[in-house]
Formats: structure tokens, C-alpha cells, sequence
């Protein structure tokens, strides 16, 4: 009884041939009657289910949202299962809609979200204030729930949703003078890389790609990429506390507009420093590797960088200098690089600074930088840097690869000369019998057909993880136990200690598909070191004979 004879004002008209209403409700009102057909329900009266399953947290950010003021100005889009009640005050025949009153239905479960479920139950958990705010609605009438989904799938597949080029570009103005650090420096960020693009005959002039302009090879710099350079370098202040509060950076000046000033000031005279060493490449772009996104925001972690350097060396503070000032201070810095950039071309940049893109390209790109100017200051070792080029040591690379290797070898000796000696050296015995487990056969077999010349035994095509397979069989573990229960590091008593050989599987990748990102950590040289000597005491197998 509690939902009769609830009417509110409303727009009836036609659509797409289907009827509809428009007009304005409240969480309250709609949350009473609402219904998800979600896809999990699997209900035969409710096919095709369309909907996904409300995520929690997604609801808790929109709850959060709401109760900071925030609203939604667009339609929730629903389809009332029965006939609704409409009362006509006037018709404007010109457009076919009437003006009058809608009677909301009043049952449960009668009005399904189309579009905007975690919209409306976002206001499921708050207070009364918030549950009689207006919420816009569009909703048709006893739609079949075939056609539900397709609009459901119109609104979210076809319906191309806003760039996020554009909304990291409209940044600077919608969120100018935020209180928020993380905007705050978001805007800054967001209006100095449009002055930068924008200034004429300046590094960076026309390299940015604007919305709705094909990129090129040369203009190939992208907003949301270089603001995060910019973050992340945190040259225009940084985010501190659970972004209560903001620590501004060395480019930044008393308010945000000396700030946006300082640091075009400063970045173009430093982006001007690098082009001028060697303008061909830098005006090739993406070709020469001197102009792309992972090299900017390699250059400008390596300013950030430089600058703290420079004020712990010499007891100062950045923001006390000018800009020339200061771009005097970075460029004896930068020399080493400007001198390497200058002889360099093509080829050598892509020796030096060709580099798979991911999230630590630029990190990657920045401690090649460090490796140019380290050797004439060598106390300028920037955080991570000693980390880094120490995975890069050409021989403590060729020692792990070697390592991985020998890994491979012992554990398959060690398995396939354990299972004959148990099952015989016949097929039948220690292959069918030790091995048993029909897809590594048959995989094995499948591969020794492709090396028809080779002659090699099946055991030969056995890849290295499925060896684990093999040896923690329950009737095979008691044979191997002695050999491979390895324990991780400062771990104990585990039933079958073999962690190790995925990790080892893991990492056998990097020499098996090397590329320029993709190398060895620290902590990886340690690790393999550790399985290698465990192996080695446990097989005594020594790769100038066999095993001992």
C-alpha cells in the first residue's frame, strides 16, 4: 500500500517506436521498485540477462562522491515490466508529447535498470537527506527484454565514451585552484603542457596531439603521458599524506599562475638545451627517440633529479633561483648528455634508448641517462639507480643465464635418470609408468615429430615446469624429495617445497625471450644463486663430468 498512487510529473512520448516517460524521481521513490536482471541470476523469464553484478567498491566510491556534493546530470535509464497510469493535462502536437501526471508502478521488482544501476544504488546506503535528491529518469514501457539488452548494448559499446586526452586537457581549466593537492598539480600539469605546445618556435611547439587530430611521427606527445611525468618527477609539487597536503616542487612560485610562469620558463630553456645538441633527432619524434613520451618523462625525472643534487651538494634551495639561474645550474649536468647527444644518430639511439613501452620505461629511460653523467659525477647516484645498473651487469647476466641453464639440465637428469632406475629404461616403464601424465606425453610426442632428424629421446621435449608435475606426483615425491624439497628463503615446513621451480620457470623467460625491458632484477641474481648451490649440494652433479 505503502507504494499506490505515487505520481510525479512527467513527458510522455514516442522513441525508437517504443513508448516512454521522462521525468524526475527520487533515489527513495525508485530504489522500492527497482530491479537488475544481472547476468548470474540465470532466470529463463528474465534471457537474455544482460546486467553485470553491482561491484562494492565501485559503489562505495559513487556513495562517497554523492555525500561530498557531487550529482549526476544524466538519465537513468529504465523499463517499466507493466502498463503505468498516466494522467494528461495538455499535448503539444508539434513534437507528439503529452504533459500530465505519472503514476509510479507499485510493485517490487517492476522497474529494471537499463543504464545507471550503480547510480541508483550508490544512494542505497545514505541518509534521508540524500535519498530525496532529484534524479533524472527516462523510462520506457514494457520493452521485452530483448530489446533491454540491446540497448544496453548500443549505450555501452557503440556510445563512444569521452578521451581521456581531452578530459586530462580540460583539467586545467575545470580543476584551476582546486584545493586538492593531486588536482591542484593535475591543473597546473595539465594548462603548462598546452602553453608549452602552444609557444612558438619552443621545443615542444606543436608536439602535443590535440582531440580529433591524427598523431604523427613528430607530433606524437600525449597529455595524460607527459602529466604523469610530470607527477611523478614532482618538479610542480607533490601529493603528501593521503593528498591533504601539498609540497611544492622546485619549478613552483608563490601561487599557481607564478607557478605555471616559473616552470615554462624553466622547462622550455631545458627541453631547448637538449634539442639544440642534436635537432635532427629530436625532430624526427618517435624515430629519433630523443622526442616521445618515455624519453620526456625520462628527462624530466632526470631535471628533478639534478636539481636535488645540486641543492644537497650545495646547500640551497631551488626556488630561490631564477629560472636562467637555475637552468645554469642544471646544464653542467647535463653536459655529459648534450656531449653523448651530439655524436650521436639513429643507430646509436636506438642501441642506447630503444625501450619497450610499459610503466618503467621512463624510470628505465632516466637511469640510462644517470649512466652518461654518473661516470663525471660520480657521487650522483639518484634513488633506484645502483639497484638498476646492477641488473644490468653484462656478467652477473651471463653467470644467472648460465646458472638457469644448468638448472634445466640437472633437474631433468636428475627425474628421467630416477625413473629408470625405478620403472625400467624401457618407454613402457619409465615414460608410461614414471611420467604417466598424458598431456606432457603427448605434448613431448607432438614436439619430437616437429625435429624429425633429431632422434632425441621423448624426455628431451619435457618443458622445464612440467617437471614439477612429475616430481610431486604422490607416487614419484618419496624418489625426488631428497633432490628438490628446496625451501624458500627463511621458509620451513611445508609438505613439498616447490616454489622455487615456478619462480625458476619464471625467470628462465628473460634469456629465453630477451628484450631491452626485460631483465633481471637484483633480487633475481640472489634467488637463482640460491637454487643453483641448493641443487648443486643436493645432485652433486658437476657440469665438467656427471654426477659424482
Amino acid at each position: 500500500p505503502a507504494l499506490s498512487n505515487i505520481k510525479i510529473p512527467a513527458i510522455k512520448g514516442k522513441l525508437g517506436g517504443h513508448q516512454y516517460y521522462s521525468f524526475v524521481s527520487t533515489p527513495r521513490q525508485l530504489l522500492k521498485i527497482s530491479f537488475v536482471n544481472h547476468r548470474s541470476l540465470n532466470d529463463p523469464e528474465g534471457a537474455p540477462a544482460y546486467q553485470r553484478l553491482i561491484n562494492k567498491t565501485r559503489l562505495s566510491q559513487i556513495s562517497k562522491f554523492i555525500q561530498n556534493g557531487g550529482f549526476f546530470p544524466t538519465n537513468l535509464l529504465v523499463n517499466f515490466t507493466s502498463k503505468c497510469r498516466f494522467e494528461q493535462i495538455t499535448r503539444n502536437p508539434s513534437c507528439d508529447n503529452a504533459y500530465g501526471y505519472l503514476y509510479l508502478p507499485s510493485q517490487y521488482c517492476s522497474a529494471w535498470i537499463i543504464d545507471g544501476q550503480h547510480r541508483l544504488y550508490g544512494y542505497a546506503s545514505l541518509n534521508d537527506h540524500h535519498l530525496d535528491q532529484n534524479i533524472m529518469v527516462v523510462a520506457f514501457e514494457e520493452l521485452d527484454p530483448t530489446e533491454e539488452a540491446n540497448l544496453f548494448v548500443t549505450i555501452n559499446h557503440e556510445q563512444k565514451s569521452v578521451p581521456k586526452n581531452l578530459l586530462d586537457d580540460l583539467e586545467g581549466d575545470l580543476k584551476w585552484g582546486s584545493k586538492k593537492p593531486s588536482e591542484r598539480i593535475g591543473a597546473v600539469a595539465s594548462r603548462l603542457l598546452s602553453v608549452l605546445n602552444e609557444d612558438l618556435g619552443e621545443p615542444l611547439y606543436g608536439r602535443i596531439t590535440q582531440q580529433g587530430i591524427t598523431s604523427t611521427d613528430s607530433t606524437c606527445l600525449t597529455i595524460p603521458e607527459l602529466k604523469n611525468g610530470l607527477r611523478k618527477s614532482g618538479l610542480i609539487g607533490t601529493s603528501m599524506r593521503n593528498n591533504k597536503e601539498y609540497l611544492p616542487g622546485p619549478l613552483c612560485g608563490e601561487t599557481d599562475a607564478l607557478t605555471l610562469e616559473r616552470a615554462r620558463e624553466v622547462l622550455n630553456g631545458f627541453f631547448d638545451l637538449i634539442r639544440s645538441a642534436n635537432p635532427e633527432i629530436w625532430d624526427a619524434g618517435r624515430g629519433g627517440l630523443l622526442c616521445t613520451n618515455i624519453s620526456l618523462q625520462g628527462y624530466m625525472l632526470f631535471l628533478s633529479s639534478v636539481i636535488s643534487y645540486w641543492e644537497n651538494k650545495t646547500n640551497s634551495n631551488a626556488r630561490e633561483l631564477e629560472p636562467l639561474d637555475l637552468l645554469l645550474k642544471v646544464n653542467t649536468y647535463l653536459d655529459p648528455i648534450r656531449g653523448w647527444l651530439a655524436k650521436a644518430n639513429f643507430r646509436k639511439m636506438n642501441e642506447r634508448f630503444k625501450i619497450q613501452y610499459g610503466s618503467g620505461a621512463p624510470s628505465t629511460y632516466f637511469y640510462k641517462l644517470c649512466q652518461l653523467v654518473n661516470p663525471e659525477y660520480d657521487d650522483f647516484c639518484p634513488t633506484g639507480y645502483l639497484e638498476w645498473l646492477e641488473s644490468q651487469s653484462a656478467e652477473k647476466i651471463a653467470e644467472a643465464d648460465k646458472q638457469i641453464k644448468e638448472i634445466s639440465i640437472i633437474v631433468n637428469r636428475i627425474v628421467f635418470d630416477t625413473l629408470k632406475e625405478v620403472y625400467g629404461e624401457e618407454v613402457s616403464g619409465y615414460w608410461h609408468e614414471g611420467v604417466k601424465d598424458k598431456t606432457i606425453m603427448s605434448s613431448a610426442y607432438q614436439k619430437s615429430l616437429d625435429e624429425p632428424n633429431r632422434g632425441l629421446a621423448l624426455e628431451n621435449y619435457v618443458e622445464f615446469i612440467e617437471h614439477k608435475k612429475i616430481i610431486e606426483r604422490k607416487e614419484n615425491w618419496p624418489l625426488f624429495k631428497e633432490y628438490f624439497d628446496i625451501p624458500e628463503l627463511g621458509e620451513k615446513g611445508k609438505t613439498k617445497n616447490l616454489k622455487w621451480m615456478e619462480k625458476i620457470n619464471e625467470l628462465r623467460r628473460i634469456p629465453a625471450h630477451p628484450t631491452e625491458s626485460r631483465n633481471y632484477r637484483k633480487d633475481d641474481f640472489e634467488y637463482i644463486e640460491y637454487v643453483y648451490q641448493k641443487l648443486i649440494t643436493k645432485t652433486s652433479i658437476d657440469f665438467r663430468g656427471s654426477t659424482a
